[in-house]
């Protein structure tokens, strides 16, 4: 890897600077080369480096990508950016394949795609932290690179692809622990009992009543829910089906009635002030808070209740489908006209069903049918600790006083942490 500085803006063999002379803070930047031992200059027509970085960006995107070119002859910088413009920026995760391309370009920089040999392709790992970093990790980074690769090919704008060497294999894989180990009923009524806003409510029947991942529940509207069929289509119109299959699934009793609550098609169901939300992280931590349940993530929902069906004899075929998982040899035929069929999945729903029964009846408040009976915004249960007993409030003090940690604080006391940190910002300013 070359240690020279790389010059403003710098793209391949092209880079940023200002006519000499003319190097005021008004002054253009311009693209910049060698051509014939010549330094070569064309304005770009801004004084701002943000907006001149960006535009030499495009140009070289859109004016030196090859046609059948050789790894000899194609930067790999060319082959990132008409990656970038053309396909990574429109992907669902364009922000972690930003970050994974930038890595490539901070390592290969001005190098063709002939120079990714092996042991080219061992000094990179070693940059990116084999050994120290998860191998997971580092994986993600050489598939963006390789995504590119192989997308050039495709676009015939590169002869031959080199090999991209992971680290992990397909018995890494399987081996690694699950996402989140399974739920158990009980733990799912815990969870249920403690929660108090709308959207997050929301979020965990769809999640136990249909197995969907995260994302999934984040994009579902109104208007993905046929009412008459008694059907949800986890993937909106328009959208690509990508490896992880967002299903046809069959509505259960006890998710319905959430379902049937709005009435705006394009609402989204798990919407927070009206805005469709990102991510459920900052919510799911304080549940786990207040249940002293730490180690339950969304994807023990999705274990937990496979588990449970499985258990209830549910064909593994229909597990399979609820999990993303799309059969074999299904077809896009067989995915649109299947879900009509007055049976289908009925097994699963029906044991989705009884395992939320379950949970209806080991739960100690409201109920499961009212969408209303709870609020979009949070209240605090504590009330700057009014309803705490004397005692309660003295353990509390001592706690903060012993430096016990918020979570366990809020797990002995039956609080949320919110109310330990006002209660720990009380207590220093007294001091």
């Amino acid at each position: 890897m070359r240690n020279r500085e790389p010059r403003p803006g710098q793209v391949g063999k092209y880079w940023l600077s200002k006519k000499p002379g003319r190097a005021e803070v008004n002054d253009p930047w311009c693209r910049t080369w060698y051509e014939s031992r010549q330094t070569r200059r064309i304005s770009l027509g801004t004084a701002n480096i943000h907006e001149a970085s960006l535009i030499l960006a495009d140009w070289v995107a859109q004016n030196q990508r090859a046609i059948k070119g050789r790894p000899e002859d194609v930067l790999i910088d060319t082959i990132l950016l008409a990656y970038w413009e053309e396909r990574g920026k429109n992907l669902a995760s364009a922000t972690t394949q930003k970050y994974n391309l930038r890595k490539w370009h901070e390592f290969w920089d001005e190098r063709t795609v002939a120079e990714i040999t092996p042991s080219e392709q061992r000094r990179f790992r070693a940059y990116l932290g084999e050994g120290t970093k998860a191998p997971s990790t580092i994986d993600r980074v050489l598939s963006a690179g390789r995504a590119a690769l192989n997308w050039a090919a495709q676009e015939h704008e590169l002869t031959v692809v080199p090999r991209i060497a992971l680290i992990e294999t397909e018995q890494d894989k399987q081996s690694r622990p699950e996402m989140g180990r399974p739920v158990t009923i009980p733990e799912m009524a815990r969870m249920f009992d403690v929660v108090r806003q709308k959207h997050v409510f929301a979020f965990m029947m769809i999640l136990a009543n249909t197995l969907a991942r995260s994302e999934a529940i984040y994009d579902l509207r109104r208007k993905q829910f046929d009412s008459e069929h008694g059907l949800l289509a986890l993937n909106p119109s328009g959208r690509r089906q990508t490896k992880k299959y967002r299903p046809i699934v069959p509505v259960t009793n006890a998710l319905r009635p959430w379902l049937e609550a709005e009435t705006d098609q394009e609402a989204f169901y798990t919407a927070y002030r009206g805005e469709k939300i990102r991510s459920i992280r900052s919510a799911w931590n304080q549940l786990r808070a207040d249940t002293g349940i730490p180690d339950l993530t969304a994807y023990s929902f999705r274990h937990g209740v496979a588990r449970e069906m499985r258990k209830r004899k549910v064909p593994l075929e229909e597990i399979k489908l609820f999990l993303g998982h799309r059969p074999l040899g299904s077809d896009k035929t067989t995915s649109i006209y299947a879900p009509l069929d007055p049976d289908y999945c009925g097994r699963a729903r029906d044991a989705i069903d009884e395992i939320m029964l379950e949970v209806r009846n080991l739960r100690k408040r409201g109920n499961f049918d009212d969408p209303n009976q709870l609020d979009e915004e949070p209240k605090s249960r504590t009330g700057g600790n009014g309803h705490l007993s004397k005692q309660q409030r003295d353990r509390m003090i001592e706690l903060i006083d012993n430096e016990v940690k918020a979570p366990a604080i809020a797990k002995e006391l039956g609080v949320s942490l919110t109310a330990v940190y006002k209660a720990r910002k009380r207590a220093a300013s007294k001091r």
